[in-house]
């Protein structure tokens, strides 16, 4: 490799731009995103039940208090990454 512009794994600029590109990647890194979300706001809610259930409390208070909670950290995550990527397809 004699190629100026690489990098010291042996790859090209031209290469990095090409994987950046890459629409399978892109499909990766968003369903991922998708995933985490969903994970977050499952474990929220089933976490609120069991404690909803830990503690004899009759009306779901803590199912749907602590559900909300789950739902604004992942939407918290989600705008967070959503900004990495956008930054990382800037470059």
């Amino acid at each position: 490799m004699t190629n100026k512009d690489s990098n010291k794994e042996g790859f090209s600029t031209e290469d990095e731009k090409k994987f950046a590109s890459n629409s399978l990647r892109q499909y990766g890194v968003y369903s991922g995103i998708v995933f985490q979300m969903l994970a977050t706001m499952g474990l929220s809610f089933w976490g609120g039940k069991k404690l909803n259930d830990h503690f004899g409390v009759e009306n779901n208070l803590l199912t749907v208090g602590i559900g909300f909670l789950g739902m604004g950290l992942a939407f918290y995550n989600l705008l967070k990454q959503l900004k990495n990527v956008q930054n990382e397809d800037k470059k």
